[in-house]
């Protein structure tokens, strides 16, 4: 059977990719596999991928539908991509990196406002964050010129190794064809199996608040406040209970901590 992506194109099922991504979500094998089973006989050829994701989370436990659901939760921390640069700098602060968020720095001709400043072992990098709405759009060949010349602009006057360019969809293949060229280094979702960017949120359990099972105006209050993660509504309790009425942040607290104790196991 053939299933439609949001896209519009068509491509074969694949169950084997549909059961990674209930791994992902924290089942094990043998539950994945069963869930599967019990999805069959509602496929049929032409269905939408999004109709698929849609029975396979209604049958998973609330936190597992949680994490499968994670690229949805990225889309909704816009509109605009601040709450997006802080996920991403948190990731890079995981993996090992000094980061510094949002910084103005005056290059050979303009100044520019760089999203994050990376360095670690003697290395530093300038990291560009591309954040978009929709799940389909491609970051374009344009967003790479621009980070890159951005980039030259910097490099000598704050040494600069390299130019990052990350994004929360995918990237054309001329930015993939550009970057391999000019040695920028990118992260965008399911780029690789180990550095797309779903799997670096994972590693780092760096999960921003939108995977919780919130009302949107919650999360536009978090959000707004610079409490991205779901981590930081544990470690920053006294400022969540200061945006809310005490039962609602009570609620919120509760639902961060079932979750990364979920995300745990």
């Amino acid at each position: 059977m053939r299933v439609v992506k949001r896209s519009g194109e068509t491509e074969e099922f694949d169950p084997a990719k549909a059961i990674n991504a209930i791994l992902r979500a924290g089942l094990s094998q043998e539950d994945a596999e069963r869930l599967m089973e019990e999805v069959r006989p509602r496929l049929y050829d032409g269905m939408s991928t999004e109709e698929l994701y849609r029975i396979i989370r209604s049958r998973l436990p609330s936190c597992n539908a949680s994490r499968y659901s994670l690229k949805k939760a990225i889309l909704l921390m816009g509109p605009d991509g601040h709450s997006f640069e802080t996920l991403v700098g948190r990731v890079f602060q995981e993996l090992g990196y000094h980061v510094e968020v949002r910084q103005l720095l005056k290059g050979h001709c303009v100044t520019h406002e760089v999203d994050l400043v990376i360095s670690k072992g003697g290395s530093k990098g300038m990291v560009e964050c591309k954040y978009h709405n929709a799940p389909n759009y491609k970051s374009s060949i344009q967003e790479a010129l621009y980070t890159y010349s951005r980039f030259l602009d910097l490099k000598d006057s704050h040494g600069f190794d390299a130019p990052w360019l990350v994004t929360n969809t995918k990237f054309s293949g001329d930015v993939v064809q550009y970057a391999r060229c000019v040695g920028m280094r990118t992260i965008c979702w399911k780029c690789t199996e180990e550095k797309g960017l779903e799997r670096l949120v994972e590693k780092a359990n760096v999960y921003p608040v939108t995977v919780l099972s919130l009302r949107k105006n919650e999360w536009r209050t978090l959000l707004d406040h610079d409490l991205v993660l779901c981590r930081d509504l544990i470690e920053r309790k006294e400022e969540v209970r200061r945006l809310f009425p005490r039962e609602t942040a009570d609620r919120v607290i509760a639902k961060a901590a079932e979750f990364l104790e979920c995300v745990k196991r």
